[in-house]
């Protein structure tokens, strides 16, 4: 009789598979897709058999059996983030708080900002408080820093397209502190600076500080931020200008993939310098955006309006404008340690001013065209250092000849992540 059960178990064990057990989880059976899943012995190398195991039990409310199971579909397959995101979600519930953490930063992508990562952490109920950094260091070529046209295409004698090398240095850091326990108040700043040191044309010499802080409110699939932000410029080595502005936006989780964000903009930039002063000007704004978010990739479409007015009576030429921006990008990670990157803009420009064309027939208004596209590919030295090359293009068209130009920018460096 022994002889007999044992030959039974076998021939059940042996006739057990993962399709079988898929097919009792799509028809929601999910006891006997458990049983089947167990019984799938030659399959346990499979982490989708463990995946299914987890989302059966985790369907029967046996939250226990399902961690396990999940676990294992971790340890199986590094590259997939569901098990690890059910996981996160699990030890979270369970007050695994430790464990938590340690898989929230499993999951972290580093090709989005600090900025992009605690956006994305409240919306999803990561954490209670967090800080966000990166920095960067990097060495580069400008083909054309002083943004020129081609020399025969200006009307005077001015030397055209300038090329350097250059070093670029650049950090940036957002915090992030809920003041509750889950969705609820929270308050946020960021804090990003840039400098960019020329080697053959020191007077192009760039540096950028951003600071921004604000209140917001996340609830259980969105969030709501309310900052003020003060922008300072150092450019044509001078203090070049400063920015005020006000920018709320909203950011909403629509599932576990896609992610919506408005945003609505209010700033006044201000000229340091009195030879300036005819630029300053006033901008309103709206933008809104959609991101794919599948295992560490994503891809992004955003769209922005953007409206300029003079602030003074006496102004310089081209400050009443309107901007219409398209962006469009992906990211790929194409193995653990290489990642590829791809992003386009366009924008399209128009000016109140008026300009006399070459044809000398009548007057029009000025209006360009801008297109940008950059691919960056990324090598992980570890787990926050990033090895990277990038090349950007750069063309913009336009009716007056002294705003056409060209340039290309390559560039090599090392980011850190936390």
């Amino acid at each position: 009789m022994k002889i007999l059960i044992s030959l039974i178990t076998l021939t059940v064990l042996a006739n057990a598979s993962y399709e079988k057990a898929q097919e009792y989880y799509e028809a929601k059976n999910y006891k006997e897709a458990i049983e089947e899943a167990k019984g799938s012995t030659s399959e346990y190398s499979n982490p989708k058999l463990h995946l299914l195991w987890a989302k059966s039990a985790e369907a029967l409310g046996n939250s226990e059996e399902a961690m396990s199971a999940y676990e294992r579909a971790a340890m199986l397959d590094e590259t997939n983030s569901e098990s690890r995101l059910a996981l996160h979600k699990i030890y979270k519930q369970s007050n695994r708080e430790n464990l938590a953490k340690e898989m929230s930063s499993e999951l972290e992508n580093y090709q989005l900002t600090p900025a992009q990562r605690s956006s994305l952490d409240l919306v999803s109920g990561t954490d209670i408080h967090s800080i966000k950094s990166q920095a960067t260091l990097a060495l580069g070529h400008d083909s054309n820093i002083n943004i020129s046209a081609k020399e025969n295409d200006l009307y005077t004698s001015i030397v055209g397209e300038k090329s350097t090398l250059f070093a670029r240095v650049n950090g940036s850091v957002s915090y992030v502190n809920e003041l509750e326990d889950k969705a609820g108040w929270y308050l946020r700043g960021d804090l990003k600076a840039y400098y960019q040191n020329n080697f053959d044309a020191s007077y192009y010499n760039m540096f950028v500080g951003t600071g921004e802080a604000g209140v917001g409110y996340a609830g259980s699939n969105y969030s709501v931020y309310l900052p003020v932000g003060y922008d300072r410029i150092n450019y044509l080595e001078s203090d070049l200008l400063g920015q005020l502005r006000i920018a709320p936006r909203v950011n909403v989780s629509l599932n576990k993939n896609f992610l919506m964000s408005a945003d609505l903009k209010y700033a006044i930039r201000t000229y340091q310098d009195a030879k300036y002063k005819g630029m300053n000007d006033t901008g309103i704004g709206a933008g809104a955006g959609l991101y794919y978010l599948f295992d560490k990739n994503f891809a992004y479409l955003k769209l922005k309006y953007e409206d300029y007015t003079a602030s003074e009576t006496i102004k310089f030429n081209f400050v009443d404008k309107n901007f219409m921006t398209l962006s469009i990008g992906a990211n790929y990670n194409v193995k653990d340690w290489f990642v590829a990157r791809v992003d386009y803009r366009y924008r399209s420009a128009e000016y109140s001013d008026t300009i006399t064309p070459t044809s000398m027939l009548s007057a029009e208004k000025r209006a360009d065209q801008y297109n940008q596209l950059e691919l960056k590919l990324s090598h992980y030295l570890a787990k926050n250092y990033e090895l990277f090359v990038s090349d950007k293009y750069i063309k913009n068209s336009s009716n007056y000849i002294p705003a056409e130009y060209t340039k290309n920018i390559f560039m090599f460096g090392i980011s850190a992540n936390y």
